[in-house]
């Protein structure tokens, strides 16, 4: 009997998420006395450049780069900072105010830290899987969860105030990117082809949208339009060499969020499409698909032929600030770098960071 699941480009997707039992969230308080090492503006100067880590290790870390001066601070922030490791491969990092919410996906786990000071606030443990977050209505915090291959997922609602997990909300299979539109949250279910719709003030689904295969990130544009990057699905055999049974291509979507029947749907040759993002003024979409970046403005009736960067990499994003894009390199055995580029496309400068880099965030 053949086993299939879903493939991810990204390293850390491709391991089969843990079945686990159903767990609340405990709170762990981190208090750090000694003298701050950074004291941090919210500026827009500083970028937290997210390193996995090696996976079955704790060794993921955050770098911290500094814009102004065009310098690498610090390769191992939160253990400069706090004196421990940070966990078990980081896989992205949510900024609400003056603190930052750090998704460790195998160590099951979300630290809160001061952005200030990158000093410890708390520990939420009792997680599974846990992928990304967003904020939305007063102190509250969504965080996307694997909970079993093949089954279906859940959100868990993060009370800011104390830390705490209060509620989890059964959602569709694999759910990766969230996204805050309209007073509503709009979650991405990878694995299958729905997009969940999560009302922050019963904080229960009361939509699910049927789109293209593997939605995997969303982004609002100016005009308040919801765009849905689908990366379609490739399922393999269980056995070597794990045969591919089906593959399906991917899919831009622009959402009809009242009528989806009627969402304007972009399709690629293949699929593998992923990392949507926007310019800083909203009027510009970015994507990576075969290894390469594109560029496409938000009126575009059609897909880009021609790519902005003919380069391959592991993660990407572009700097709401200036327009800057960030992307990085990661030869999974050693230590990665990151390269910027211009909003033209022409290359600025890189550096080098942690282990498998896979993100970036702009503060």
């Amino acid at each position: 009997m053949l086993h299939a699941y879903r493939a991810f480009p990204r390293l850390t997707t491709l391991l089969v998420a843990s079945f686990g039992a159903l767990a609340f969230a405990s709170c762990d308080s981190n208090d750090n006395e000694s003298s701050p090492k950074y004291n941090l503006n919210k500026d827009g100067s500083n970028v937290f450049v997210l390193n996995e880590g090696q996976y079955g290790t704790p060794n993921g870390e955050v770098s911290l780069f500094s814009k102004s001066s065009r310098t690498l601070l610090d390769n191992s922030t939160f253990h400069t900072v706090n004196q421990r490791d940070l966990g078990d491969v980081v896989q992205s990092m949510l900024v609400v105010g003056e603190q930052g919410y750090i998704v460790l996906n195998n160590s099951k786990k979300v630290e809160v830290v001061n952005l200030k000071t990158f000093a410890s606030v708390a520990t939420v443990n009792g997680l599974e899987q846990p992928r990304y977050a967003v904020a939305a209505a007063t102190n509250k915090v969504y965080i996307s969860e694997w909970v079993s291959l093949g089954g279906a997922g859940r959100v868990s609602v993060l009370d800011t105030r104390t830390n705490i997990i209060t509620k989890t909300i059964a959602v569709g299979r694999q759910p990766e990117q969230l996204l805050l539109a309209g007073g509503k949250v709009y979650v991405a279910n990878s694995d299958e082809n729905t997009v969940s719709v999560i009302n922050p003030s019963t904080d229960a689904v009361e939509a699910t949208i049927t789109v293209q295969d593997g939605p995997s990130s969303l982004v609002q544009d100016q005009a308040g339009t919801i765009w849905v990057l689908c990366g379609g699905i490739t399922r393999y055999g269980n056995t070597p060499p794990y045969p591919v049974l089906s593959s399906t291509p991917a899919n831009l979507i622009k959402l009809n969020t009242t009528t989806p029947a009627a969402s304007v749907v972009l399709p690629f040759a293949r699929g593998g499409a992923s990392n949507l993002r926007l310019n800083g003024a909203k009027t510009k979409l970015y994507y990576r698909y075969a290894g390469a970046v594109y560029e496409m403005n938000t009126t575009a009736t059609t897909l880009p032929a021609t790519p902005l960067i003919r380069r391959s990499f592991y993660g990407f994003d572009v700097d709401p600030a200036d327009n800057t894009i960030y992307g990085s390199v990661a030869p999974f055995t050693t230590t990665g770098k990151f390269i910027r580029y211009q909003a033209t496309g022409a290359a600025i400068d890189s550096f080098n960071v942690g282990l498998l880099p896979n993100g970036f965030v702009f503060y």
